[in-house]
C-alpha cells in the first residue's frame, strides 16, 4: 500500500494519495486545484490515479477534481447530492471502492455540510480499519464548522454533526488513525491542533467537543465558539458545486515594465497587490495598492480581500515569488492576473509618483497617547480578540469590514491601524488609503509589540464598534 500526504501552507490544506502499487491504481482524496503534485507522486509510487474522491463541496479552495479529472480520465466520486454541476459518480452510506487490496469504505457523516462522506480504509483479507479520511467532520483537537450554508441551517447540521461524530466515527476502533482535510491555522474549524494527523482514541478522550454528551450543549459549544465565516466561502463553494473551470496549467502573467504597468492600474478593474514586506510597503508603494506581505497568511487573506473579477496587477519582492502566489490565487478561483513587476526599481527610476505609509512603532504611538495626540486607533482584530483588551481609547472594525464602515471614521483626522502583530493592520491601513484617508499610520508589532513593551492594555468599551 501507499499513502502519501499533501500539505497546502496558507490554506492548512491536507489530501492525499492512497493505493495498491501491486495493481498500480491509486485514489486522490480532496485535491487542491494545481494538481502537478498529485501526478508526479503517482508516477514517483509507479501507480496510476483511477479515483478522484471529494469528501464534501469544499468552500475554501478551488477543488483540483475537474484538472485532474482533465488529465488523468479518472471519475469523480462524490457523495450523494442534488446540486452537483457536473458529471460524477455518487457515493453512499456502506458504499466500496477497491483498488487492489485496499479498501475504502463510505461512511456518510453529515454535518460539516449535508452531503458529507468519510472513507474508512482497511486492507488485506482481515478487514480490519487502519486509518478513516475525515474530511471536514473531525480535525485534531476539533470538529468541523456547521454554519457556512447559512439560511438558518446551523442548528440542524450541527445536531447531525453530532450524531455522525458519535454514532459513526467514534464507533471505530481507538487505534484508527484520522486523517482529516484541514490542520491548524484553517478557517474551516475554530481551534485544531497543530498535529496533522491523531487517533479515534485520542479524539475521543481529549477532543474537547467530544467530551460533550449532550447534544443541545454540543451544539450551544460549538455555534458559540466559531471565528467570523470568510466572506469567499460562499462563492467558492458555488464554484465547486458546479465545476470549476479546467485551465490545465498555471497561468503565466507577464512581467511588465513601470510604464505597462502604470498603464494597466489605470483600467477600472485593476487591483495591485503588494506581497513585499510591510516595511517595504511602509517606505514606499504604488497609490491604490493593497499591501498583503506574502507569509502564511496571505491566501486567507487574499480570498477576503481580492474579488475574482478583479484584475491583479502583482507587486513581487522578486520574481522568486510569483510561482507560489500565482498558485495561492487560482486555488481562491482568482485567474485574472495581469501581470507583474519584481520590486519598486523600475517604478522609482522611472519617476512615477509614489506614496508612503509610515509605521508608528509602539514607543512613538505611546507617547503620543500621552500627550493627548488627535489619533483615531483603530483595532482590525476579531471582536474575540478585541474583547481581551485592546490599546487606549481603541476603536473597532474588524480588518473585511473597513471598505464598507469606513464612512465611521473622519477622513479629516490621522488613522492608526493596529492589529496582533502588525499583518492585517497593514492590510487594513493599504485600504483605507485605498478610500481616500491621507493621513495613515500602521505599527509593526502591534499588540505583541506593546506588551513586549511592557505597556498596559485597556478593557474594550462595552458597546464596540465593529461586530465580527
Amino acid at each position: 500500500m501507499i499513502l502519501e500526504t499533501v500539505f497546502t501552507e496558507g490554506l492548512a490544506h491536507l489530501s492525499y494519495l492512497i493505493g495498491d502499487d501491486s495493481v498500480g491504481a491509486a485514489a486522490v482524496i480532496d485535491p487542491r486545484r494545481d494538481v502537478d503534485i498529485y501526478l508526479q507522486l503517482a508516477r514517483q509510487n509507479n501507480v496510476r490515479i483511477t479515483h478522484i474522491l471529494e469528501t464534501h463541496i469544499h468552500a475554501d479552495f478551488v477543488s483540483g477534481s475537474h484538472e485532474l479529472a482533465a488529465r488523468t480520465g479518472a471519475p469523480i466520486y462524490v457523495g450523494a447530492a442534488d446540486n452537483y454541476g457536473f458529471e460524477h459518480r455518487p457515493l453512499q452510506e456502506g458504499d466500496r471502492l477497491e483498488l487492489g487490496s485496499l479498501l475504502l469504505q463510505v461512511l456518510h457523516t453529515p454535518g460539516h455540510t449535508p452531503e458529507h462522506i468519510c472513507f474508512v480504509a482497511s486492507e488485506g483479507d482481515h478487514r480490519r480499519p487502519w486509518g478513516v479520511f475525515t474530511g471536514d467532520t473531525l480535525f485534531a483537537g476539533e470538529v468541523g464548522r456547521p454554519d457556512l450554508l447559512g439560511h438558518g441551517t446551523e442548528k440542524k447540521l450541527a445536531a447531525d454533526l453530532f450524531h455522525s461524530l458519535k454514532a459513526k466515527l467514534m464507533a471505530l476502533p481507538a487505534d484508527v488513525i484520522v486523517y482529516p482535510s484541514h490542520g491548524e491555522g484553517s478557517p474551516c474549524g475554530g481551534n485544531i491542533a497543530g498535529r496533522r494527523t491523531s487517533t479515534i482514541g485520542y479524539e475521543r478522550q481529549k477532543n474537547p467537543r467530544l467530551q460533550i454528551d449532550a447534544e443541545e450543549a454540543f451544539i450551544c459549544s460549538l455555534l458559540g465558539s466559531l471565528p467570523p465565516a470568510p466572506v469567499y466561502y460562499p462563492r467558492l463553494k458555488k464554484t465547486n458545486a458546479a465545476g470549476p473551470k479546467v485551465l490545465g496549467a498555471l497561468p503565466e502573467p507577464p512581467l511588465l515594465s513601470a510604464q505597462e504597468f502604470h498603464a494597466a492600474a489605470q483600467t477600472e478593474d485593476a487591483l495591485i497587490v503588494d506581497t513585499r514586506t510591510i516595511l517595504g510597503f511602509g517606505g514606499g508603494h504604488i497609490a491604490g495598492a493593497l499591501s498583503i506581505e506574502l507569509r502564511e497568511e496571505f491566501p486567507i487573506w487574499a480570498g477576503w480581500m481580492v474579488a475574482p473579477e478583479k484584475n491583479v496587477l502583482l507587486l513581487l519582492r522578486d520574481k522568486v515569488q510569483l510561482d507560489e502566489v500565482v498558485r495561492h490565487l487560482i486555488r481562491l478561483g482568482c485567474e485574472r492576473i495581469g501581470g507583474y513587476m519584481a520590486g519598486m526599481r523600475s517604478w522609482q527610476e522611472s519617476g512615477l509618483p509614489m506614496v508612503a505609509l509610515p509605521p508608528l512603532f509602539v514607543q512613538d504611538l505611546k507617547a503620543a497617547l500621552d500627550h493627548g495626540e488627535d489619533l483615531q486607533l483603530l483595532d482590525v482584530r476579531r471582536q474575540d480578540e478585541y474583547a481581551q483588551g485592546c490599546l487606549p481609547n481603541a476603536r473597532h472594525i474588524y480588518v473585511p469590514e473597513i471598505e464598507q464602515r469606513a464612512h465611521e471614521l473622519d477622513k479629516n483626522r490621522p488613522v492608526v491601524t493596529y492589529c496582533g502583530s502588525g499583518y492585517r493592520s497593514s492590510i487594513a491601513a493599504s485600504q483605507l488609503q485605498r478610500l481616500g484617508f491621507a493621513d495613515v499610520r500602521n505599527v509593526p508589532g502591534s499588540i505583541r509589540a506593546w506588551k513586549a513593551a511592557g505597556y498596559p492594555l485597556a478593557v474594550p468599551t462595552a458597546s464596540p464598534i465593529g461586530s465580527a
